[in-house]
């Protein structure tokens, strides 16, 4: 069978699949195109955006900073109207210690307003930093600082004024007062207000508080001038007081010292407690017993201080089974104690003062009340059996 090869349809059927090519390429191109544009525009779009944002921020920032700085200016109208006469002296004064400096060490001169105008205003910033600082420091050699320079920069701008061509007093004294008027504002601007005036009431407890925190300061230091040490075991030194009531005295050296006293309802001892009345009546109890004159076991404690019952004789009397009578105690008469205290006073080997009621007390053993009516006695003679020296 013969076959026929027919090249003309074969070159229009190519041109057929180039044309369908170049059309699908056209398309794919066209919608790329179409993509770019719309991602062109978005971002156009995006940019404006972004830039009206950024006008706005920055409106805002502006209106803010003006808003404070108007805030701020509205506040320190006083402050900026005294600054004018702490900036201007200080500027006049800095030229003119500059100009001097120049004429008296040359070049190296115009340094001269570091020496005299910033070390006077660096003391000055630095006590109002210390001021105004969260924990207030102290201000006393910060002030010394200030007020030294100050006078150093009046004297080199009074010499300057006196000692520059057509000068005179005048012109020194001006000078002067330029240079230290500006730091002389700036601390009075600065300066801790004032306090409040106290009242006389007020300055009254003030000074008793005073007084009385002195006192107490002082019989502290006598207390531990008069106090012992117990030492422990690793070397170690405790001190002991002995608690009473005392008052603050001196010695005949001058030396203040503690000495015993008595207060109304206290005593010399101080107040009475219940533990030291169940001792006492303990103590009696195991002498008692010891002596074979009572029964331990029928002891009674110690009556309360306050108490003003007396103890009938019946009950001194009392008597049981294989127990003793109990005797009225002994006492000595006011008659015995002054015969006592006069023989102690002619005694060389009894070292006692008449006329202190606490070494009549200690040498007797006696009452303080009795101790304080022998010393009374003592002072005016007035005893029922004259007491001589």
């Amino acid at each position: 069978m013969t076959t026929y090869y027919d090249h003309k349809a074969e070159r229009l059927v190519a041109a057929g699949q180039a044309e369908t090519a170049k059309a699908e390429a056209a398309v794919k191109f066209a919608d790329a195109q179409t993509k770019l544009i719309a991602a062109n525009g978005e971002q156009a779009r995006e940019n404006r955006k972004a830039k009206k944002n950024e006008k706005r921020e920055n409106a805002e920032r502006r209106a803010k900073a003006l808003g404070s700085a108007a805030g701020w200016l509205s506040g320190h109208v006083v402050e900026l109207a005294l600054s004018v006469i702490v900036v201007v002296p200080a500027v006049m004064a800095w030229t003119a210690m500059a100009a001097y400096g120049k004429d008296v060490y040359g070049p190296v001169g115009w340094g001269l307003p570091l020496f005299s105008e910033a070390a006077m205003w660096a003391f000055a910033f630095a006590t109002h930093a210390a001021r105004k600082s969260e924990t207030p420091r102290p201000t006393g050699w910060l002030q010394v600082g200030i007020w030294f320079f100050a006078a150093v920069a009046g004297v080199l701008n009074l010499i300057h004024g006196l000692t520059m061509p057509e000068g005179g007093v005048g012109d020194g004294v001006v000078m002067a007062l330029v240079s230290v008027g500006g730091v002389v504002a700036h601390q009075l601007i600065t300066a801790a207000p004032m306090r409040t005036r106290r009242s006389a009431a007020e300055r009254r407890a003030a000074r008793t508080n005073r007084l009385a925190a002195r006192r107490v300061t002082r019989m502290e230091r006598a207390a531990v001038r008069r106090a012992v040490g117990q030492l422990d075991a690793d070397g170690s030194v405790t001190l002991l007081y002995a608690p009473g009531v005392v008052t603050l005295c001196r010695s005949r050296t001058g030396r203040r010292r503690l000495d015993s006293a008595t207060a109304p309802g206290v005593g010399i001892d101080g107040p009475s407690t219940g533990v030291v009345d169940a001792l006492d009546a303990e103590l009696r109890a195991l002498l008692a017993e010891q002596s074979g004159l009572v029964d331990s076991r029928a002891v009674e404690p110690r009556p309360d201080l306050d108490s003003t019952a007396v103890d009938s004789l019946v009950d001194l009397q009392e008597s049981r089974q294989r127990r003793g009578s109990i005797a009225d105690p002994s006492r000595r008469s006011i008659q015995q104690l002054r015969r006592e205290l006069q023989a102690a006073v002619e005694d060389v080997d009894v070292d006692v003062d008449p006329t202190s009621a606490e070494s009549i007390r200690k040498v007797l053993r006696c009452a303080a009340k009795t101790a304080r009516q022998l010393r009374d006695e003592w002072n005016d003679g007035s005893a029922e059996t004259p007491i001589t020296a």
